[in-house]
């Protein structure tokens, strides 16, 4: 081996180890520092790549979960409301029972209570004004799902979820296969007046009530006793005209079930008597002897929505669907000639963004409906024609002093629509509370799992092991010291060139 001075290279050699143990060195201290296995992309270039799509798909996620606590407050605030709405209508109710108590309340006492309905229904009103979750407004129809372009025949269209697909609106078609029909009994007295005395037996959806019809009783008066046990039946009286399908006889007495659909009927059973003369739906009146019984039940509407799951009750439609959830009313008489109908879903509503794609499934649309007195109720049906009509139903705005249902003019139909209203908020709470356990919840649940989930695998891949990292430290830290220590020595081998000159 030969020695020399110039170039050393056993130093060299020395310096770019040394050099090499001072970069681990360093980048052990860093690491150790910020407690990150990867600091720049050449650390681990793959696992950057993979740990970068982690984070964004953390943060996204930990943005979805913030969304539904948003959600769940929201409809947390609807509800509570909705919840005063309730016992507000189970005191108007409550007054309204107190109203068909004739025979032990006075007139002053009925005053007193229409009074405190008047209050209820306007504090219900100033519920639906002023319930709002931060700026928007939750119970007055603005954050409903609005709807353009409604047939005449679909009342009471209740939009409660929908899916765009990405569109600024969707037009739905309803077919209608069949119409909703009432229980009917076509009623004659042989000659237009009772001869001796007859004793009637009317059945309907809510129980049995015996009709008593003594000589020369006529027509109207027939109609006027079943119509004083209607609240005890179910059941109404109109007299008949040949505009509504019946034969044109000034005699002629329909009685109807007040409501549509399987689950309405109508019984009429002579219990005594032979001058009457009865037939079912709209056929002629033949003689009923003693003993006899004639009966009739409604239908439900036949409805068909594609793609969508339909129930119906009486002409009342419910639709559960992917894309379209909902409730609406058929128009009374509405059948197969008038179909299809059809309606457009604007994109409006709240919208609820509960993962992190922009994706129909990724997303959901509500609709929370006006619950103003204007808005609760059903919409009000005529029973028979001209004169003779009756109506039942109404909206609960129609229960106030001077209203046409108020506990003064018709207290039975008053609890009618008080019932439907009490309907309409429950149904309401139980839809807002299905969203929250079974979408908004279960969310959250699901997105805090895949959330410590992700978490875990970005925490394995960019996080450092300070174990492994400190082992590592201590290493180069032994090399270092003996780098230094062997640089040293090898500084000093071109001295020994000096021993030659001696």
């Amino acid at each position: 081996m030969g020695l020399r001075i110039n170039t050393n290279i056993n130093a060299i050699s020395a310096l770019r180890n040394l050099g090499i143990t001072d970069r681990a060195q360093t980048k052990s201290l860093e690491r150790l520092s910020t407690g990150l296995r990867i600091n720049r992309a050449s650390d681990d270039p793959a696992g950057l790549v993979i740990s970068e799509q982690l984070r964004s798909q953390t943060a996204s996620l930990q943005q979805a979960l913030e969304n539904s606590e948003f959600a769940s407050n929201l409809v947390g605030t609807a509800d509570a409301a909705l919840s005063e709405v309730s016992d507000l209508l189970v005191g108007i109710r409550q007054s309204a029972v107190f109203a068909l108590n004739t025979g032990g309340t006075s007139a002053e006492q009925v005053a007193a209570e229409q009074d405190a309905v008047d209050s209820a229904i306007a504090s219900i009103n100033r519920i639906a004004a002023t319930t709002r979750f931060g700026s928007t407004q939750l119970l007055n129809g603005a954050s409903r799902i609005r709807t353009s372009g409604v047939d005449s025949n679909i009342q009471n269209l209740n939009v409660q979820s929908v899916n765009l697909a990405g569109q600024s609106s969707r037009t739905f078609e309803v077919v209608i296969n069949s119409a909703a029909e009432r229980g009917r009994i076509n009623f004659q007295l042989n000659g237009g007046s009772a001869s001796g005395d007859h004793v009637v037996r009317i059945s309907g959806r809510l129980g049995t009530s015996e009709i008593l019809i003594t000589t020369g009783t006529d027509t109207q008066d027939v109609v006027d006793s079943i119509n004083a046990v209607r609240g005890e039946t179910g059941v109404s009286a109109v007299l008949a005209s040949g505009t509504d399908g019946t034969p044109a006889a000034t005699d002629l007495v329909a009685i109807i079930s007040e409501g549509f659909g399987t689950a309405e009927n109508v019984t009429l059973e002579v219990v005594s008597g032979d001058d009457v003369l009865a037939a079912a739906e709209t056929g002629t009146p033949s003689a009923l002897a003693a003993g006899s019984s004639i009966s009739d039940s409604g239908a439900d509407v036949s409805v068909t929505m594609a793609g969508a799951n339909v129930d119906t009750a009486g002409n009342e439609v419910a639709v559960n669907s992917t894309f379209f959830t909902g409730t609406f009313t058929i128009a009374d008489n509405t059948g197969s000639a008038d179909s299809p109908l059809s309606f457009t879903v604007l994109d409006t509503g709240l919208t609820f963004q509960l993962n992190i794609e922009p994706v129909a499934s990724d997303n959901v649309t509500i609709g929370l409906p006006n619950v103003a007195a204007s808005s609760l109720g059903a919409t009000a049906h005529n029973l028979g024609s001209g004169s003779g009509a009756m109506s039942v139903g109404g909206f609960l705005s129609t229960v106030i002093s001077g209203g046409a249902n108020d506990l003064t003019s018709d207290p039975q139909n008053a609890l009618r629509i008080i019932d439907a209203a009490i309907d309409d908020v429950s149904t309401l709470r139980g839809y807002l509370g299905a969203f929250e356990a079974n979408t908004v919840e279960s969310n959250i649940n699901s997105l805090g799992v895949a959330l410590e989930n992700l978490i875990a695998s970005e925490s394995e891949i960019r996080d450092l092991d300070f174990a492994e990292e400190v082992a590592e430290f201590t290493r180069t830290q032994i090399l270092f010291s003996a780098g230094t220590s062997v640089l040293a020595t090898a500084n000093t081998i071109p001295q020994n060139v000096l021993r030659l000159l001696a």
